[in-house]
């Protein structure tokens, strides 16, 4: 009677089946560890790119409001002290107009309040201006010395010197006190020639210790107050005005904007890139900004 016969592998065959498996083992984790690098390098890249991304077009909406010509300064830590631009050798690539030097902060003036209806009678003389400050129940604004107010049926501008009267919710009427030398020049009547105010407040975004701030009330003590757009910035002069010759005298209202920042959770990983870089001009305003100037410190 015969025996059944069985066949099996031999040593050497299942020595190399053990070593294509293991191959195949290495070559799947080295696939599995790359796609997973990649993925997580993607993860951190759009993190990176959409927060900064959020803190610039938040500064690029503010500035685009600019109701003046852009005012550069430079801050060290303690003083905030105006720039004087002149220009410099280096070209903006796309507008070809020449940088000038660059600064730390930029300020300028954005609308505040307004319209807002005069509700007291002034003659040629006055230097005092009664508006009425609320709407719908609330005091959305409230005037401050330093700021400006714009009467657009006389085309006038006027700083503000003092505020006689605050106003309040439970008294929305409020009066200022304006540079009008030799008073306004008008008579206003307000149950005639019924007549509006906007009024505007000085702003500025700054570049320091890393962070870029904005500051929302750019006058006197207020300066010092500020809220964090964006930390990790690594340009320490992001602001420039455009000149449009080597020689032509620069009308302050292109803003060149040239700002850098890094991601420490995204180089953390050992990745090659962490940084995200702005490169922008807010352009010059298509017709006359309503208030002509800043104010001298």
């Amino acid at each position: 009677m015969r025996r059944p016969t069985h066949s099996a592998f031999t040593l050497v065959e299942l020595l190399i089946s053990m070593g294509v498996f293991a191959g195949v083992t290495v070559a799947m984790l080295t696939f599995s560890q790359t796609a997973v690098r990649l993925i997580s390098r993607n993860f951190a890249t759009n993190h990176s790119h959409e927060a900064v991304r959020i803190a610039e077009l938040q500064m690029l909406e503010d500035l685009h409001e600019a109701a003046s010509p852009f005012r550069l300064f430079t801050f060290n830590g303690t003083t905030y002290t105006d720039a004087t631009p002149t220009v410099t050798a280096d070209q903006e690539p796309l507008s070809q107009k020449f940088v000038s030097t660059r600064a730390n902060g930029v300020r300028y003036r954005q609308l505040g309040g307004g319209p807002y209806r005069i509700t007291a009678n002034t003659t040629a003389a006055s230097t005092s201006l009664t508006f009425d400050f609320g709407v719908g129940g609330q005091l959305p604004y409230s005037p401050q010395i330093g700021d400006k107010v714009v009467l657009p049926l006389i085309a006038r501008e006027y700083a503000i010197t003092a505020v006689t009267v605050a106003p309040t919710l439970g008294s929305t009427q409020g009066t200022v006190t304006v540079d009008a030398t030799g008073g306004l020049g008008f008579t206003i009547t307000a149950a005639g020639n019924v007549t509006t105010g906007y009024f505007y407040r000085e702003v500025a975004f700054s570049a320091f210790n890393g962070q870029l701030r904005f500051h929302q009330n750019f006058t006197g003590a207020g300066k010092s107050t500020f809220k964090v757009i964006r930390d990790k910035i690594t340009s320490p002069q992001p602001f420039a005005l455009l000149f449009s010759t080597s020689t032509a005298q620069v009308d302050n209202l292109a803003l060149r904007i040239s700002l850098e920042t890094y991601d420490p959770n995204y180089t953390g990983r050992r990745f090659t890139n962490g940084t995200a870089t702005l490169q922008t001009i807010i352009p010059p305003l298509t017709i006359p900004p309503p208030v002509s100037g800043t104010d001298a410190y």
